[in-house]
């Protein structure tokens, strides 16, 4: 089970191991949707006595419910629990180069309400960002009429590296910054938790929490679109390193002396498979192209995925040309990790992942050792929603479920607003 408290094995505190556990319970819940005292006890292998605490605990809070109950062989009727949707309330944020979507749901992670604002490719300053970000989630609580107490926290992503434990953005390479005391500027707008990371370990936490990872200990979560990265599981849990700046996948070396990549150095992964570079392959096979819209990489995405479809010569050459680069990044990645799932995903994969995945997967085979290769499946993201809006809520929810000393909110027994039309 992925978790954002790993206990220290050499010496687990009483509230450690409880907090794991309470985190376990919950958990089964929110995947669940329903459970039983019973059920759960045989869920997450814990003691009949230990589920029955904590759930009393969590009942007296005001997260966990009972929904009902079901008729048991000659006792007395057996209580169905629930996470208590109305609990609360999680924001997600996603901060990409182009857009910021603001995602609202209950404590079941179910969606209230979404907002987008649309941003130019061009530089930013961090106030203007911190002003927009603001912005955008006041008018995302206004679409439900959602009082600011009701919000346990919010979870935002920012492009490029970030270290977690300082809130700092260490470098946006689309807007120049470096060193940004991103969080500080934030909490003194907001007033409210702060829960910030970059998309590729929002990315993982969704998919090991509601998609293809769901499950899995060892997992790898890859990015493909106008960046490149992979958010990590291992082990079950979230791979951050040293320095937070795990899963920088797309800034390593295939091709020494190779194109020069926005990181400033050449021949990196990114440079041949992110949207930019596949549109540079297309550029340097047939300049003139009619695939190509110059200043629109979705569009010009699009159309070589739908011209390899129709058996295009030219977009079958960019996307055979994608695949051999794209193999190499990722058998050195199974090789070095040995995942279980290699997880697809992001919005180059939407368009292009179905009709390259044969040819990538046999590509892959070749390159890679036996063993690992086995062992991994390869799967496209299934996730319908944004999955880094959905993994900073996710994170958000996370933290405020497993942590035993923090208040609930006060319960909204009539539930929340409808979104206003």
């Amino acid at each position: 089970m992925l978790s954002n408290f790993p206990i220290d094995k050499t010496q687990p505190t009483t509230r450690d191991i409880r907090e794991a556990n309470r985190l376990q319970i919950l958990h089964q819940l929110l995947l669940r949707k329903t459970s039983t005292r019973q059920e759960l006890t045989q869920l997450t292998g814990l003691s009949n006595a230990t589920v029955a605490n904590l759930i009393a605990g969590m009942m007296e809070e005001g997260l966990v419910v009972e929904t009902g109950t079901v008729a048991s062989q000659g006792g007395r009727p057996t209580a169905i629990l629930a996470v208590n949707a109305s609990a609360g309330a999680c924001v997600g944020v996603d901060v990409a180069e182009t857009y910021i979507r603001f995602e609202l749901y209950d404590l079941t992670l179910q969606n209230l309400a979404e907002y987008e604002i649309e941003l130019p490719s061009t530089k930013k300053e961090p106030q203007e960002v911190v002003n927009m970000i603001v912005s955008g989630f006041n008018m995302l609580l206004g679409k439900v009429g959602l009082p600011r107490d009701q919000v346990v926290g919010v979870g935002i992503s920012i492009p490029g590296p970030f270290e977690h434990s300082t809130g700092v953005s260490v470098f946006a390479p689309s807007w120049g910054w470096q060193d940004v005391p991103l969080q500080s500027m934030l909490e003194k707008e907001l007033n409210l938790p702060l829960y910030m990371d970059n998309p590729l370990k929002f990315n993982a936490l969704a998919e090991a929490w509601f998609g293809a990872g769901r499950g899995a200990e060892t997992m790898a979560a890859v990015v493909l679109g106008t960046g490149v990265g992979v958010g990590l599981v291992i082990n079950g849990q979230l791979f951050r390193g040293a320095s937070n700046t795990a899963g920088e996948w797309g800034h390593s070396v295939i091709v020494a002396g190779g194109r020069t990549c926005r990181c400033g150095n050449q021949g990196c992964l990114e440079a041949y498979v992110g949207a930019p570079g596949i549109i540079q392959t297309l550029t340097e096979i047939d300049p003139k192209s009619p695939l190509l819209f110059p200043e629109d990489q979705t569009r010009t995405i699009s159309a070589i995925a739908t011209a390899a479809e129709e058996g295009d010569t030219t977009a079958k050459e960019v996307i055979h040309q994608t695949a051999v680069y794209l193999s190499a990044g990722l058998s050195s990645l199974i090789n070095i990790l040995n995942p279980e799932q290699v997880i697809l995903g992001s919005w180059v994969t939407g368009a292009l992942g179905s009709v390259m995945l044969p040819e990538l997967l046999e590509l892959v085979e070749k390159q890679s050792l036996a063993q690992p290769f086995k062992s991994v499946q390869f799967t496209l993201s299934k996730m319908k929603r944004n999955p880094v809006s959905v993994g900073a809520a996710t994170l958000v929810l996370e933290e405020f479920l497993a942590s035993t000393g923090r208040q609930a909110v006060a319960v909204r027994s009539e539930g929340f607003p409808a979104a206003k039309t």
